[in-house]
């Protein structure tokens, strides 16, 4: 039967490759060919009717929530395939997904322990060990790292968060939610500078009651992207009892392949924790799967507040997208191409736009956002407005593979035209 199983998912996969018919080779393109090919598509008239894509219902463009439009790792199907049968046993954490995460980020794991002699076997598989002291802290989701990091560090009170006042926000959102119930957490947002977290005004904010500072990046929602200089300045001057929060969901869509991530702030510095998703360049937001680079004592304290672990498909589908080296590849083509797409044709429009490091982009339409976007869905393209108080008609829009690109902006220019 799982040879059956795995002809169908590998059947499947034919068909859903990167992309269909003439895109097939577009990780292979070059920019001029990649914006020759868009051209033809545009002037073909492509609407949503004409869209089928991977994950969505036919006749959707949903370009709202920063997914991943080519799907998961192939080889992250085959280890769900393989591993689906297993789910009436409770998994003892097989595999290695440490040491997958130890050879993507090139951080050096030390050797596991072995258990007690009469202990080995306990786990049903010989020579069971115990968990590796590594500076990976594995969650459902990076979401749920996000909460228990505002459990741990806010929830009991007489603290406060500091986040920009544009950035993803979850820490703080919990926070507010603890307010509601009465209990005592200050929240400071500090306003963003050219659409960048100002690090001198946050780090100026720091109180003594302060727990937690956030910073996200790249941001979302406006994509952009801070040096690892400003960010090693910024951790260097936090004092050390304060609890550093680094999301790093959209760094793996960063152009510059020599960009240093902030995963050694994390590693040499006691209170910085660098938080992870398989949500974005690996297309995985239905396995909830993420994980937070930190020391053993931030470990230690997350730990006390956790619910449970990510399931055990779950980490065979992150173990094999890390390993899957092609598809992490093609994730950031089809990106980088949606950007450079957008920026050309915002450009002509003469619409402004935010440079974004994300898989998103955000752009001013120049009117009431909420009118465009309704209007838009009717016509089966969906964006959305982050930060619409403070951005009123801007809209953040998610990467599509080229022929969803070439309809939102076939629709966005038929709607602009139209909507006052």
């Amino acid at each position: 039967m799982l040879n059956s199983i795995m002809e169908k998912v590998d059947s499947g996969l034919s068909r859903r490759r990167f992309l269909t018919g003439a895109l097939a080779a577009g990780a292979a393109l070059t920019l001029a060919d990649r914006l020759a090919l868009a051209q033809t598509m545009a002037s073909s008239g492509l609407t949503a009717k004409d869209i089928h894509g991977i994950g969505v219902e036919p006749g959707l463009v949903r370009m709202a929530l920063n997914e991943n439009p080519i799907g998961p790792s192939p080889m992250a199907l085959k280890a769900i395939a393989e591993n689906m049968f297993k789910i009436n046993r409770y998994s003892f954490g097989g595999g290695d997904i440490t040491g997958a995460l130890a050879e993507f980020d090139g951080i050096e794991l030390p050797p596991p322990r072995e258990l007690p002699a009469g202990m080995r076997g306990m786990g049903g598989g010989g020579g069971f060990r115990f968990r590796r002291q590594t500076p990976f802290f594995i969650t459902a989701g990076s979401g749920a790292l996000l909460t228990q990091i505002a459990l741990a560090y806010l929830s009991k009170g007489g603290t406060e968060v500091i986040e920009a006042d544009m950035g993803y926000g979850d820490v703080s959102g919990e926070a507010e939610d603890y307010q509601e119930a009465g209990i005592d957490v200050n929240i400071i947002r500090v306003p963003v500078k050219n659409y960048e977290h100002d690090l001198d005004a946050m780090l100026a904010a720091i109180t003594p009651k302060t727990s937690v500072v956030v910073i996200t990046n790249p941001n979302n929602p406006t994509g952009t992207l801070l040096s690892f200089e400003e960010t090693e300045k910024f951790v260097n001057s936090v004092p050390e009892n304060v609890l550093v929060v680094i999301d790093e969901a959209y760094i793996h869509f960063v152009k510059d392949p020599a960009y240093q991530t902030a995963a050694s702030l994390a590693t040499t510095h006691d209170n910085v924790i660098v938080t992870r998703t398989f949500s974005k360049v690996f297309g995985m937001p239905g396995m909830r799967l993420g994980y937070g680079i930190c020391s053993q004592a931030i470990q230690e304290k997350l730990g006390f507040y956790s619910t449970g672990r990510a399931n055990a498909l779950a980490y065979a589908a992150g173990e094999a997208s890390l390993k899957d080296r092609s598809h992490y590849d093609r994730s950031r083509a089809v990106v980088l191409h949606f950007r450079e797409r957008l920026e050309e044709e915002f450009t002509k429009m003469g619409l402004e736009f935010i440079p974004s490091e994300s898989n998103f982009m955000m752009v001013n339409l120049g009117k009431p956002s909420m009118n465009i976007m309704r209007e838009m869905f009717r016509k089966g393209v969906m964006v959305t407005n982050r930060r619409r108080q403070q951005m009123p008609t801007w809209i953040r829009v998610s990467s599509g593979d080229e022929r969803e690109t070439e309809v939102f902006l076939n629709v966005l220019k038929e709607v602009l035209g139209k909507t006052s």
